[in-house]
Order: C-alpha cells, then sequence, then structure tokens
C-alpha cells in the first residue's frame, strides 16, 4: 500500500481516501490506524483523520507520530456525522472509505472491496458501492463472532429493510464508496443524532445505487461500554427517528417497494422494538408495542412475528401458577 499525502493546491488522485472521525479515542485510534497500514493494498490512499475536539492529545499524538496523514483538527465537538463530512470535503480519492476509531480492518479489506467494485461481477461499476462482512468483538466478554451485512430475510429488498428494520450495515467502516455517488446523494445529515449511516444508505438506493457485497468478513466492530448498544433509555429517540425517515422517504420509496404498505412498516417497526422491551422485562411496554403492531397490521402478524417472546412469557406465568398451586 502507497499512502500518499495531499494538500489543497494537490493535484494527485488517490485511489482511495480513508477517513477516520475520532472522539477521545487516542489508543482505539492508533490501533484502527496499524490495521490500516498494515493493509495488503497495492494501490495509492490518503488518510484523514478528523478529531473532534478530543481533550486526550489526540491531535499532538498524531502530529508527532503519523507525519503523512491528513489530520483535521476541530476547535468545537460537532459530532460524528459533520467529522466525516469534513473528511469528505477534504478527500481527493477516487474511492472514500470510512473507518471509525475503535474499529479494525483485517489485512485484506481493501484489497477484497476494490477487487470487489472493479470486478467484471458487476454489471455498472458507476452504480454500487461495497459492504463486506464484519466480526464482533465483544471486548468485556472477549468474544468474537462474524456477522453477515445482507439484509434479513424477511425484508423483501435493501430499501424495505432500512425503513422498516434500519440498516443492515453494522458499521460504516464496513462500507466503500465510489466518490461520485457521494457527489450525487450528498453526505452525512448533520441534523440527525441517530441513525445517519442508515440515511445515507437510503437516499444512495432511492438514487438507484446499490451495494455489493462480500461474503468476507474483514471489518472487526468492537463493542465495548462506551455507549454503542440500543438501550431501553435511548429507544424512544431511536422509534422516532425511524417513524420520521419512513414519513419523508415512502412517498419516495412507495414505487420501489411494489406492494409493501406503509402501515406494514409501521406495524414492523414496533414489532422490531417490541423485543428490546421485553429483554428488558419491561413486559407492560412490550405489550403497548405489539397491541401498536397489531393496530397497524393483524394480530396474526404479531403472533408470527414475537412468537418466541410470547411463547415465554406465557410459560413463564403459567409455571409461576403451577408454583402458587
Amino acid at each position: 500500500m502507497n499512502i500518499v499525502t495531499t494538500s489543497i493546491t494537490s493535484t494527485l488522485v488517490p485511489d482511495v481516501s480513508v477517513i477516520i472521525p475520532t472522539y477521545n479515542r487516542i489508543a482505539m485510534l492508533e490501533e484502527a490506524l496499524a490495521s490500516l497500514y498494515s493493509q495488503e493494498y497495492d494501490g495509492t490512499v490518503e488518510i484523514i483523520v478528523i478529531d473532534d475536539y478530543s481533550q486526550d492529545g489526540t491531535t499532538q499524538v498524531i502530529q508527532e507520530k503519523y507525519p503523512d496523514i491528513h489530520l483535521i483538527t476541530c476547535f468545537e465537538n460537532s459530532g460524528v456525522s459533520a467529522a466525516r463530512n469534513q473528511g469528505i470535503a477534504a478527500s481527493k480519492g477516487k474511492f472514500i472509505a470510512f473507518l471509525d476509531s475503535d474499529d479494525l480492518w483485517e489485512k485484506e479489506h481493501l484489497r477484497s472491496q476494490m477487487t470487489l467494485l472493479n470486478s467484471k461481477t458487476i454489471t455498472d461499476t458507476q452504480t454500487h458501492f461495497g459492504v463486506s462482512d464484519i466480526f464482533i468483538w465483544e471486548t468485556i466478554k472477549n468474544i468474537r463472532y462474524k456477522k453477515s451485512q445482507k439484509p434479513k430475510p424477511q425484508y423483501s429488498s435493501t430499501l424495505h429493510h432500512l425503513l422498516s428494520g434500519g440498516s443492515f450495515v453494522s458499521t460504516p467502516s464496513a462500507v466503500i464508496f465510489p466518490k461520485h455517488i457521494l457527489n450525487e446523494i450528498g453526505v452525512f445529515d448533520t441534523n440527525l443524532r441517530l441513525a445517519e449511516d442508515t440515511d445515507l444508505y437510503t437516499r444512495a438506493i432511492l438514487k438507484g445505487f446499490q451495494p455489493a457485497f462480500t461474503e468476507q468478513a474483514s471489518v472487526i466492530r468492537r463493542k465495548h461500554d462506551s455507549g454503542q448498544a440500543i438501550t431501553i433509555k435511548n429507544i424512544e429517540p431511536r422509534i422516532k427517528n425511524r417513524l420520521d425517515a419512513l414519513q419523508k422517504y415512502y412517498p419516495l420509496a412507495k414505487q420501489k417497494l411494489g406492494n409493501i404498505k406503509q402501515r406494514q412498516i409501521y406495524s414492523e417497526i414496533y414489532s422490531d422494538f417490541a423485543k428490546y422491551y421485553y429483554e428488558d422485562k419491561s413486559y407492560g411496554d412490550w405489550l403497548k408495542f405489539l397491541l401498536t403492531s397489531a393496530r397497524y397490521s393483524s394480530p396474526l402478524f404479531v403472533l408470527r412475528t414475537n412468537w418466541r417472546y410470547i411463547n415465554d412469557f406465557f410459560g413463564r406465568i403459567i409455571s409461576k401458577l403451577r408454583f402458587a398451586s
């Protein structure tokens, strides 16, 4: 891999620009950079790190140890979307790859993704962006397992999955865009505090671009104790975010969705989020969400999609009644 340093006046066009936003994660950032420097890729790569007003010496470390990195230092914390957008605006590459500072790349990541995007298996390389499978690494338990990035089979299309079940892409670190796609669809929406990547993929697909998947897992997403997971505390804003996205994009998506009605997607959204309440033992909210889901579709749909939880719930009740008698 040939790392190139670009500037505002540079006319050099690297093959790939790697955008790395970071905030107070210098140790993880250096590990992410190590995984980037170990890439077995023959092309030219531009590395752009956006320090989103870190207070842990990130800027100083990058300046002192990584002179070939294009560093952008922010003087206020604006969030990951704004940071990524600054990186995209400064990039010179033909392709844009994202690497979150708490994720890692396997050494073949860039090579496998670029091979896919330039292969003859894609009918038109101008209409696709790359998505690799990933490993989830639960660092506290030290458990690592593979996760497919393809849409789940219960959804009829990538667009259906995005609107109903949220993103099928677990981390932007698994995505590489030809830059012309971002030029056409725009960058991350800084008004969104949640699911800004889902919004980007939705806009891409509505414009006719599609993900090209590799089943080779070449990204490691580290799940740690830094507020990554969906919790009961943040379910309500996540639901609102998904419902708002449905209202915003359904008129544009209606033709592509075929016979998938808006009411059906409303029902699927409430059914999808109900499981988090059940797993938290918030059974009242769980039942409320199931009833809301049934109101938009049918009791049969709720039984089919939540049978495991419903069966467990009534099994618990029966066990308690037997114990009481």
